[in-house]
Order: structure tokens, then C-alpha cells, then sequence
């Protein structure tokens, strides 16, 4: 059964790699990631920072970073600071950290681009944030987060961010409203709103969430990226535009043993229309654990009891939810193909609008 889904997941890589041709776009997408340890424990002999400096650096991304290496862009959220600053009295326990030269460590993993925009991005306050603006741009790595939103235009298509941290309140909404204005005024034809957000360690999303995510579509997202909960959540298609509520952990340095330590890498194909704009064409997720004993090197899942428990945890079955509106063979294969899907969600759209 392990070869099984093993060669699986090879056939749906291989499907993926097809389908990113030079009309199409492929992103990849992880939740949290701990480029670093807390700050106490920062020498701790079986800690983040000791087991990649006994592995070396391309450690913690290595059985993804091939993956991320054939996509056209990807993302994670850099839960941390980058910094050499010491910790001010009175700041929280658990301030996570790192020297400045270890944000290469998401380069050599292939990660394009991160959100700073999390409760940890300001452990040491404003000027450790920027510290880790700095530390990013050292190596290459587009960033944003809070008022700082990117653009950056790949194959043509010019892409705006824009992230936020909880609590997502009246106040944050009207933050994302603005700048998603801001970046389409800006020429963007596809905006990405990243949220870190939800209770931590639950597979529900909460009433922030719940509302939220939709609002940013209606307010012009085209792709809501959530994150903060440590655990997977659904994945939703809501009018033509997919929302990941949480992606969980990854790489992740703050805990070597977490209470779920599920996670996946998605891959989201779009079809780039010629005026710039993108259609949701693929959604490839595949399984992973954090950690193999604490290695902090996230592994792909190949058992198919873990395989199936994993993927239940990125689709609403629950009456009271939203429906995902994926098909059933995603939970048994990872894969969906978005096409008429969206098709149908766009259509009913201009059906009520007339």
C-alpha cells in the first residue's frame, strides 16, 4: 500500500508538471514556518538551530524543495524574527528567533516568497522586524506583511500580497479593503489576502474565519492564504476563488513535538487569461508530517491510514459548514480538477446578477 500511494503521488506530480505550461501558473503553498527556536533555547543541543547546523541548511526543505524548484511561485509564512537582538524585559516567553544569515535556509529551499504578518513577527519589536526585511532581502526573497504589501510580476501576470495578523476585526478589514484597492489600482490582476488567524490547535474554523475568508474574496482577493492554527482546515472554493483556511506548521523549529503534526504542501494550478488575469484550473495537495522525531524536516506521508486521516482534515463534511465543493476522489487522491467547477460558480454568478 505505501508503494501504492508513493508512485500516486509521483503520477500526480507528473500531472501537475504537464499542466504548467507557458498559459499556466503553479503556486505552492505551506502554512507556518519556524526558521529558528525560541529564543531560550536557541543553543539547545537537539533544538532547531543545533540539528540543521549538524545537517546543513538545504536540511529542513529538502524533501520538498524539488517541488518547490518546479512551480512558479511559493509561499510560506515566516513565523520568527531574524535578528541578533536580545530579548527585552518583559517581552513573551516564547519569542521565536534566529541569527539574520538564517533566512538562506528558505532560499535553499526554494520558498519565493514569505509573510511576515503573524504573532511572532514583532517578538522583538518594530526594529526586529525589520531585521528580518532585511535578513529576506539579503538573500532574494520577496516578503510582506501589515502595511508593507508586494508586487511582483511572473509570467506576466502581475501579483499583489497583502497579509494581516489577528484578531481579524472591523478595523483589519477595512486595512484589507484599502489595499486590496491599492494593488488593483496598482495594475495587480491577481491579489493574494494571507491571514494568520483561528484557534490554535483546532481543525474547526472559527466565526473570524468563517466570515472573513469570503469577505476577502467579495472585497477582490483572488486567493485567501490562511495560517496560525498549527492544524490543517478545509479548503474552500467560494465564487471561482480558492480559500486554504490554515495550512498548519511545516518547517517548524518552536515545537519538535506537536500535538498534530499533519501538514501538506498544496499546489494550486491557474489558467492565465489574456488580459493577465487567472482561473483556477488544478489543486494538488499532498500529505506530510512535520517532523521525523523531532528532525524538523518535514516528510511526505506515504501509509494510507495516515495518508486518508490527513486528508479528511481539508474538507468541510459537517452541515453546519461551508461545502468545499471539491469532489469526492479528493480525498482518496489529492487531485482536483477545477475547471467546471469554477465554471459553475462563476456562471451562477452572472445568472444573479442579471
Amino acid at each position: 500500500m505505501k508503494k501504492f500511494f508513493g508512485v500516486l503521488i509521483a503520477v500526480l506530480l507528473v500531472l501537475a508538471t504537464v499542466s504548467a505550461c507557458a498559459e499556466t501558473f503553479t503556486f505552492s503553498l505551506v502554512g507556518d514556518c519556524t526558521v529558528g527556536a525560541q529564543y531560550k533555547y536557541q543553543k539547545y543541543k537537539n533544538g532547531f538551530i543545533k540539528k540543521v547546523d549538524a545537517n546543513g541548511w538545504e536540511y529542513p526543505f529538502s524533501l520538498a524543495a524539488d517541488l518547490f524548484a518546479a512551480d512558479d511561485l511559493t509561499i510560506a509564512n515566516c513565523e520568527g524574527v531574524f535578528t541578533t537582538r536580545k530579548l527585552k524585559k518583559g517581552a513573551k516567553e516564547m519569542s521565536l528567533c534566529a541569527p539574520p544569515e538564517y533566512a538562506e535556509i528558505f532560499k535553499l529551499g526554494n520558498v519565493d516568497v514569505c509573510n511576515l504578518a503573524n504573532n511572532h513577527g514583532r517578538d522583538f519589536g518594530w526594529d526586529g522586524f525589520y531585521d528580518t526585511q532585511a535578513a529576506m532581502d539579503a538573500q532574494g526573497i520577496k516578503h510582506f506583511g501589515y502595511d508593507y504589501t508586494l508586487t511582483m510580476e511572473v509570467k506576466g501576470v502581475k501579483i499583489g500580497f497583502v497579509g494581516y495578523c489577528y484578531p481579524i476585526d472591523k478595523s483589519k478589514m477595512r486595512s484589507y479593503k484599502e489595499k486590496i484597492a491599492e494593488l488593483r489600482a496598482d495594475g495587480c490582476t491577481f491579489i493574494i489576502a494571507s491571514a494568520h488567524w483561528g484557534k490554535e490547535e483546532s481543525l474547526n474554523i472559527n466565526l473570524q474565519q468563517r466570515s472573513g475568508a469570503p469577505a476577502l474574496i467579495d472585497m477582490g482577493a483572488d486567493m485567501v492564504y490562511g495560517h496560525g492554527s498549527h492544524t490543517l482546515q478545509p479548503i474552500q472554493i467560494y465564487k471561482g476563488k480558492v480559500i486554504f483556511y490554515s495550512l498548519s506548521n511545516f518547517t517548524f523549529g518552536a515545537n519538535a513535538n506537536p500535538k498534530d503534526a499533519d501538514t501538506a504542501v498544496v499546489q494550486l494550478t491557474y489558467d492565465i487569461n489574456e488580459d493577465g488575469t487567472m482561473t483556477a484550473r488544478e489543486l494538488l495537495a499532498i500529505p506530510y508530517k512535520m517532523h521525523n522525531k523531532g528532525d524538523f524536516r518535514p516528510y511526505p506521508i506515504e501509509d494510507a491510514e495516515a495518508w486518508t486521516k490527513c486528508m479528511k482534515k481539508l474538507v468541510f463534511y459537517k452541515d453546519k459548514d461551508p461545502d468545499s465543493c471539491l469532489p469526492d476522489t479528493f480525498l482518496e487522491t489529492g487531485y482536483a480538477d477545477l475547471r467546471d467547477i469554477v465554471a459553475q460558480q462563476l456562471a451562477e454568478l452572472e445568472t444573479a446578477a442579471e
